[in-house]
């Protein structure tokens, strides 16, 4: 669901002054504009440096999202940029992040970029699974597969992503960084790898074949059965078509998922 955006200005003098006590005065403060999940992202400029601040009121139905996006943001860097604060007040929950200066990540076929991700993904599938509280990921999928039984096959324990937009892949001078886990969970190894797929196809640069070759760079991709994937880019195929019925922005991925699923299923 999209949340409306609101500035750093716009926020209760309460809640800011309490974000201020961690950060010391914030000097000036630039809206993010990339993201629907978050009230508030925004980048503020202190006498110490600049902070990446996302929050939402209490009472948000996606509060319980971010609360895992907190627990995994002392457990996720360097991969992801490490949490350095969280604060409730006035009603809202608001979370300080490293900031990281980096750019979008492209996804067209040959970018560099795309090695990064690669390496990123790998890294983050050789990780032991955190002790933090996460969704088993496979019920996303619980209403578009055949046989319920499938989802056993997206079951696991690693620590998966799952929004792999690219705009939630930062790029440095040295390597990718994930951002927004607002949606991770654990899963099969290979889940972020299958997921990355269908966001390659969006750009409308790639084959299912060419972005298949590149998930195949990642030793994960290798610890998939093959009827796992055909089933997994069917319910993939099945989910974005329902939500694309009525949310506009999903039709890019909706046709990528279905061309991707009609590879799969010769």
């Amino acid at each position: 669901m999209e949340t409306r955006r609101l500035r750093w200005d716009d926020l209760p003098t309460t809640v800011r002054t309490a974000v201020q006590e961690r950060t010391g005065p914030v000097l000036g403060a630039q809206a993010m504009t990339s993201g629907n999940n978050n009230a508030l992202a925004a980048r503020l400029h202190t006498a110490s440096g600049e902070i990446f601040v996302k929050g939402l009121p209490r009472s948000h139905p996606q509060i319980r999202a971010q609360q895992w996006e907190a627990d995994l943001g002392v457990k996720v860097a360097p991969i992801g940029p490490r949490l350095l604060w969280d604060v409730e007040a006035g009603g809202w929950s608001l979370l300080g992040f490293e900031y990281v200066a980096g750019r979008q990540a492209s996804y067209a076929p040959g970018s560099p970029d795309l090695l990064l991700l690669a390496q990123t993904l790998t890294e983050l599938g050789e990780r032991p699974l955190p002790a933090v509280a996460l969704e088993p990921v496979e019920w996303r999928w619980a209403e578009h597969v055949d046989d319920p039984a499938d989802l056993e096959r997206f079951a696991g324990d690693t620590l998966v992503h799952t929004d792999l937009n690219p705009a939630n892949v930062l790029i440095t001078k040295k390597r990718s960084h994930l951002v927004d886990w607002a949606w991770a969970g654990r899963g099969a190894v290979w889940l972020d790898a299958a997921l990355a797929v269908i966001w390659l196809l969006t750009s409308e640069l790639h084959t299912p074949a060419s972005a298949e070759a590149w998930a195949a760079t990642m030793p994960a991709w290798h610890q998939a059965p093959a009827r796992s994937l055909d089933v997994f880019a069917a319910a993939n195929a099945a989910k974005w078509s329902e939500i694309a019925e009525h949310e506009e922005w999903a039709q890019g991925l909706c046709h990528a998922a279905r061309l991707w699923a009609a590879h799969r299923s010769r």
